[in-house]
């Protein structure tokens, strides 16, 4: 795998799309002094959310054309070859600490939220038998999550492992959702 750098909006895009096969499209636009193109002044994710609209992933050939014409877009993909476990950023990063001693976990931290990527249709099996109420689960092309270097968004790990470039294998919901209970309990929420 060639050297990434998830800083370049078409880098990334490059990277999610040919070494990932992840379906991606352009969310709406994050603009310095003036907030998301949504126009929401009180937007809690500016930049980084979708269109309003069906999900139209970007062609590979048209990466650069399209990322070109949508200064500041930012880079949502669809749920398909992942599960995003959706949660409070304290709750992601008490979840990251044990995990990290097991296997990195492609993580996106958003500010006040985060979301950790697992193998696709296993979410579920993190939330166990009494789903906790600060977690969502995203799965399926129709769901979606915002990836870096979209607007506030960044990675933490990356799914690839920084000194190669070599994809990270996903872990199982399950597995994921173990550790995630853990410092749920642990905190008593």
């Amino acid at each position: 795998m060639e050297a990434i750098d998830a800083r370049r909006p078409v880098d990334a895009a490059r990277i999610y799309l040919r070494a990932f096969n992840w379906p991606i499209a352009l969310g709406h636009r994050y603009r310095p002094r003036a907030g998301c193109t949504c126009e929401n002044v009180e937007c809690p994710t500016p930049g980084a959310h979708p269109l309003p609209g069906p999900f139209t992933p970007i062609p590979a050939d048209d990466i650069e054309a399209t990322l070109d014409t949508a200064p500041g877009a930012g880079i949502i993909a669809a749920c398909a070859a992942f599960d995003a476990l959706v949660m409070p950023r304290w709750l992601g990063l008490a979840t990251m600490v044990p995990l990290d001693r097991v296997s990195p976990v492609p993580f996106i931290d958003c500010g006040a939220y985060c979301a950790l990527l697992v193998l696709p249709s296993t979410g579920r099996y993190a939330l166990g038998e009494q789903p906790p109420a600060a977690v969502t689960l995203r799965t399926s092309a129709q769901q979606w999550v915002a990836l870096p270097p979209t607007h506030g968004t960044r990675w933490d790990p990356p799914p690839w492992q920084e000194q190669t470039g070599v994809r990270v294998p996903l872990l199982h919901g399950g597995d994921a959702g173990r550790h995630m209970l853990a410092a749920l309990n642990h905190v008593g929420a």
